[in-house]
């Protein structure tokens, strides 16, 4: 259960003793004289006590706007405004499920008739609002002062159970969405086209104490609750190319922020970071969890921004893990960046700030991508008129990735220009248990649509479908006038798949086999009656128009951009052919991917022009290897071994594996070098006629002693018969020989060191087993027994010789450490590093 965000209130408290509405309208160039009215009515006992949350919308310009207060009384269930501004003729306000005027419910104030007020609504059309059905707003006082103040108050039911009217929902944790709101205003008797005199603002209505700035008392909250540790990452005065598109990378590892922990942090809250000089031309930016700023894959999104999006802050028992393996080492900003009019000299400072802390939270978050995530459907036509494209996850999906039920916190839908309705509905047992939506779809309000809604459950075997609608649309892909279907859906605790976050995405085959692909449907749609709207559908009472036309045309915005996810222009093609590893084969280091996943995601994910692309395709080597031109001569007269028989010190690679594998390897390469290790055991031919000389007394420890430091886990056995069958004069003798120290020491005689490269083993082509490395560890170095040997716990150790040490380069043990003093001289250099 979800405890009160204690820390949230007291920053609420914090942020709203800041703001006093008396300076709302300081922006403006008014004097105190032309502000009397207004300062009179603030002063007066019933603003103060019937109006403790307040906040002001500004105009576009910030010239003007609206101071707007509220009060909410939950025994009675309702809910009062009123509405401050600069007019003497009419007022209006209104809730917005997007934030613009398409898609609200309005109310409105006439100095016409100035005893009641008109409970109106405005579906998609830039048009006079309609007047509700069913009226539900009241008026309950309306104050017009001489010096051309009107102050307006109404109240309403929170939920009316109006289709023509928005419920107020609870938005007071910094999770959810906001509540957004519209005003407008003018001189006429009665409401006409506005003009410049309108504004528009997110607030939280249900946050006690109120305040003006969401982002403002969102940074206060943060601040509070991670007790001032943040980090960012953001561009550097990036100079913004004169083309229409470009995608800009900027990354930050653990080592280069400098952040005072070790090990890993968890991020509970974020804000973005925009230059205003720039704003219009950043498109969205996401950022990613991944191994280093070298190795993108595999990466997990941790959040993305659009134009709208002020941030947020998780659940107090909530975060994202940062920095706590391997693979998420860095952290990645792909910055998206529009200038169709390709305008010069442009330096962008943008980014994010993320807030953390240095303990770890119960719980661990991450974002599910459903629909159309990677743009499967780019270049795909869509028909004129109204159209329907469904994506379904299936319930296998959920059942199939990790275990439990997951809670979702809040979920963004996103699509482009020509998207009219989407929703997003958790499907179980066939039936519908939880539905999603934005009924009216404003692209130029919202690069994503944050849904208003309270955190729910999704139990395993429970399936998505997502399903967008547009109105004449052209095409599938990247711009803003191509279309997208895409639902980022945040939810805890974190699942994964072979080392992947999980994902349900359509379009990526090598997911079909554990249920995660999205099924597609689409077709026509004949009217707007069949889009399956429920807001501004009709009551049983007479649908009227509330205004005569308006004299000038409506007001059209200027387009706002909207949010793409990891979307490419030119994919990045590993493996243009395909794999041709085994379907299970797991990538060495790529915590747990198969290829077939891998080059999937790759090409869904990355751009070809790009450092990222140039790192990943290193993974063809082991993918889809080439055959060579001049094949490595590995066991050329053929086996004498069976082809099943496992290479020792191989990780369980056969002699049928190197054999195959040395087609795709050339003569001269080092690998190749590696595979006439095996040869002695893959195609012997008989005792060499000078053997090898190691260990001719024979070893002095048990054969399957493994070589401390030997990169694939040989063993003095594995060198007995490696150097059986190979010649005295060879180039492998040295190399087995360096092992003598190990397998039988002499106190007579110090010999060499071994190296890394003296115990290197072969390569083999991808199989469904792991592949070893040819590059070997770091390690303890050995001499060889002395006379003044290491004192390494004189009396014996007390713990059981195969304890691992911890933080042991190569797992040695404390027996292991034992030998290896016995044969250092205690005044070498050696002996400093085993004693420590």
């Amino acid at each position: 259960m979800m405890q009160p965000l204690l820390l949230l209130l007291a920053a609420y408290a914090t942020a709203a003793n800041a703001i006093d509405p008396i300076n709302y309208f300081d922006a403006t160039s008014l004097t105190s004289d032309e502000k009397e009215g207004y300062v009179s009515w603030l002063a007066s006992s019933s603003s103060s006590a019937d109006y403790p949350m307040h906040a002001f919308l500004p105009t576009a310009n910030a010239e003007d706007g609206a101071a707007i207060f509220w009060s909410l009384h939950p025994e009675e269930k309702l809910v009062k405004f009123a509405i401050a501004v600069r007019a003497t003729g009419w007022a209006g306000l209104g809730i917005s499920q997007a934030g613009g005027m398409i898609g609200s419910d309005i109310v409105l104030f006439q100095s016409s008739n100035p005893d009641e007020v008109v409970d109106s609504y405005v579906v998609e059309e830039y048009d006079v609002p309609w007047v509700d059905d069913c009226p539900d707003w009241n008026l309950i006082n309306a104050t017009m002062t001489d010096d051309g103040w009107m102050i307006v108050e109404v109240s309403r039911f929170l939920d009316t159970n109006d289709s023509q009217d928005w419920p107020i929902v609870n938005d007071k944790e910094l999770w959810s969405a906001p509540t957004r709101l519209i005003a407008a205003w003018g001189d006429s008797p009665s409401a006409m086209y506005h003009g410049q005199s309108n504004a528009r603002g997110s607030v939280r209505l249900h946050a006690e104490p109120s305040f003006s700035s969401e982002s403002a008392a969102l940074g206060d909250v943060l601040e509070e609750q991670s007790n001032g540790l943040y980090f960012d990452v953001r561009e550097d005065n990036h100079q913004i190319p004169a083309r229409e598109t470009q995608y800009h990378d900027v990354c930050k590892t653990f080592e280069e922020l400098n952040i005072d922990q070790t090990g890993g942090i968890t991020m509970i809250g974020v804000v973005p970071i925009i230059s205003e000089e720039t704003r219009q031309h950043i498109h969205h930016f996401t950022a990613y969890l991944q191994p280093n700023c070298d190795s993108p894959f595999p990466r997990s999104m941790i959040y993305i921004w659009a134009p709208g999006d002020e941030g947020w802050a998780m659940p107090e028992h909530v975060g994202f893990p940062l920095f706590h393996s391997e693979n998420a080492q860095a952290i990645q900003l792909e910055i998206h960046y529009d200038n169709p009019t390709l305008i010069e000299g442009m330096v962008d400072s943008s980014g994010v700030r993320l807030y953390y802390s240095n303990e770890e939270r119960e719980e661990k978050a991450a974002i599910l991508e459903l629909g159309d995530a990677f743009v499967g459907l780019a270049g795909q036509n869509i028909n004129a008129g109204l159209t329907r494209y469904q994506f379904t996850c299936p319930g296998e999906c959920s059942a199939n990735v990790g275990s439990g039920s997951v809670t979702i916190l809040n979920e963004y839908l996103h699509m482009h220009q020509n998207g009219v309705r989407m929703t997003n509905e958790v499907i179980r047992n066939d039936e519908v248990v939880r539905a999603s939506s934005v009924d009216v779809y404003d692209f130029e309000q919202q690069g994503g649509f944050h849904v208003p809604q309270q955190p729910y459950e999704v139990l395993p075997g429970d399936g998505f479908r997502t399903t967008c609608y547009y109105r004449d649309g052209d095409k599938f892909g990247l711009d803003s006038d191509e279309e997208m279907c895409i639902a980022f859906v945040m939810y805890y605790p974190a699942k994964e798949f072979a080392g992947n976050p999980w994902m349900c995405p359509y379009g990526i085959g090598a997911l079909e086999r554990i249920g995660c692909e999205q099924e597609l449907e689409f077709s026509d749609v004949a009217s707007d009656d069949n889009l399956g709207r429920s807001f501004g559908t009709s009551n049983e009472c007479a649908v009227d128009s509330l205004l005569p036309a308006p004299t000038q045309s409506p007001v059209t915005a200027a387009p706002t951009t909207s949010a793409r996810p990891s979307v490419v222009i030119e994919p990045c093609v590993v493996c243009p052919d395909g794999s041709t590893a085994d379907i299970d084969y797991v990538i060495p280091d790529s915590g747990g991917a198969t290829c077939s996943i891998a080059l999937a995601y790759i090409e869904a994910t990355m751009d070809e022009n790009t450092d990222s692309c140039t790192q990943v395709k290193e993974v063809e080597s082991v993918c889809c290897p080439t055959l060579a031109a001049n094949p490595c001569p590995f066991c050329s007269s053929g086996l004498t071994s069976t082809a099943s028989s496992e290479v020792p010190g191989a990780d369980g690679a056969t002699c049928g594996d190197l054999v195959e594998n040395a087609n795709y390897l050339e003569e001269d390469s080092e690998t190749c070098g590696f595979y006439e290790l095996a040869e002695p055991f893959c195609c012997p031919t008989g005792d060499a006629v000078t053997p090898c000389p190691f260990c001719p007394d024979g070893i002095t420890l048990d054969e399957d002693f493994v070589i401390p430091g030997a990169p694939n886990g040989e063993t003095c056995g594995d060198l007995v018969e490696i150097a059986r069958t190979s010649d005295g004069n060879g180039e492998i003798c040295p190399q087995v020989q360096a092992a003598e120290i190990i397998c039988c020491p002499s106190v007579e005689e110090v010999t060499t060191p071994p190296t890394t490269e003296s115990l290197e083993t072969p390569t083999v082509k991808p199989t469904s087993k792991s592949t070893p490395s040819p590059t070997a560890s770091p390690e303890l170095v050995t001499t060889g027994l002395v006379v003044t040997p290491c004192p390494f716990c004189p009396d014996g150790i007390t713990l059981d010789e195969d304890f691992v040490i911890p933080g042991a380069p190569n797992g040695e043990t404390c027996g292991d450490l034992v030998e290896i003093a016995r044969t250092s001289d205690g005044n070498g250099e050696i002996c400093p590093q085993v004693q420590a």
